[in-house]
Formats: C-alpha cells, structure tokens, sequence
C-alpha cells in the first residue's frame, strides 16, 4: 500500500465495459521522510480506482496489484490500483505529521 494525495480527476470517455461508472481519480504518491516526520511527494503520480468517495485534497491509502481486484467495487475491474482508505491522522513517533481538516 501506499499513501497519497488527490490531487485531480481522470475522465475517459472511452473505456472497457467493467471500468464504465468507475470514478478514476488522480493521486500524487508520498513518502514519508525520515528523520524530519514530514509527508513529501515522490513526483510520481497513479491513476487509481475511488472505491469510497474520496475528493481532491484527501490523503488516501491506495493498495495496488492482485489486492486491488478484492474490494466490493473492482472485483471484475482490470486495475492494480484502488482507494482502501481516506486518510483521519497520520502519526509518526510521538508527532502527528497530518491530521485531516473538518
């Protein structure tokens, strides 16, 4: 799994049929970085299946590969990745690096 951050929609119009209905969204890949406890972006993004309703902004726990096809929403979906979680706090050590805005 990995943590990310929405940052945009991804609109096809044209698609395999077990894609069509599917919310495509746009996720910029972070990683945490040692010894500072901070979230930094990788500069690498994925394109990724919303299975719970995520929204630009929210960090997101993404899990890819052969897993991404066990949730409820892409069982017969050809992706290796898909939205498992909308992040609440990320805590690192005694320091809580992220804690998600109400």
């Amino acid at each position: 799994m990995f943590i990310g951050k929405v940052i945009g929609s991804v609109v096809a119009t044209q698609k395999v049929k077990t894609v069509v209905g599917k919310k495509l969204l746009l996720v910029d890949v972070y990683n945490a970085k040692g010894g500072t406890n901070e979230l930094v972006s990788t500069g690498r993004s994925a394109v990724v299946i919303d299975a719970l309703g995520a929204g630009e902004g929210d960090l997101v726990l993404v899990t890819q590969g052969s897993s991404a096809r066990l949730t409820d929403v892409t069982g017969d979906v050809p992706t290796d990745a898909v939205v498992v979680g909308i992040i609440d706090a990320i805590q690192m050590g005694r320091q809580e690096v992220y804690k998600k805005q109400s």
